[in-house]
């Protein structure tokens, strides 16, 4: 499935130097993933990172930061809140063919054994798949910055109060219970409690 903002590096080009680089999507890109992070708008999104592997490693490591300023509906009273977001994050990339970790390997065999309990691996020892010989830097930073977005936003000095849902008359759009029918039915029929 194609991502919304696609930016491929090849890790074929990676030697022991590492490869500094600052991505940010186009307008096109920004539109699309408006629609994919549920928002408003995504006024601004940028991203420095860093790209190496250790020296005799197989593993690729990408560490970064990015700048987000997005915009969403506020939760209570549907007003646009604006918000600027600032992360650091680290993720691990390998050729599965190629290398892997002594740590998965140990869980794998003791998913195989039926053990119960199962550590839960560190990333760093449990990798993403290179694909081709790439990794997608546009989406790596997508995923971030969507685990990174306010799930319920709010308007300056706008507080929900118990009781505000009963208040307000009810969506029009609601549809009627569909055993609402049985139960006149069941009247009509001189049935009652059984």
């Amino acid at each position: 499935m194609p991502s919304e903002w696609s930016y491929l590096f090849d890790t074929e080009e990676l030697d022991e130097n590492p490869v500094k680089l600052s991505i940010a999507p186009g307008d096109e890109e920004n539109a699309l993933l408006t629609k994919r992070l549920d928002i408003l708008s995504l006024d601004a999104l940028s991203a420095d990172l860093t790209i190496s592997r250790d020296k005799g490693s197989m593993i690729v490591r990408v560490q970064g930061s990015f700048a987000a300023s997005v915009t969403q509906n506020c939760v209570v009273t549907t007003d646009p809140v604006r918000s600027e977001i600032k992360e650091e994050f680290k993720a691990w990339y390998a050729d599965s063919e190629q290398a892997v970790s002594l740590a998965k390997v140990k869980r794998d065999k003791l998913v195989e054994a039926g053990q119960g309990e199962l550590p839960v691996l560190n990333e760093k020892d449990d990798p993403e798949a290179i694909i081709e010989g790439k990794i997608d830097l546009g989406e790596l930073v997508t995923q971030y910055l969507s685990l990174s977005i306010n799930p319920y936003p709010h308007a300056e000095g706008a507080e929900f109060e118990v009781g505000d849902d009963e208040k307000s008359d009810p969506p029009s759009d609601i549809r009627k219970n569909p055993f609402a029918a049985l139960k006149d039915w069941k009247e009509k029929q001189g049935g009652g409690e059984t």
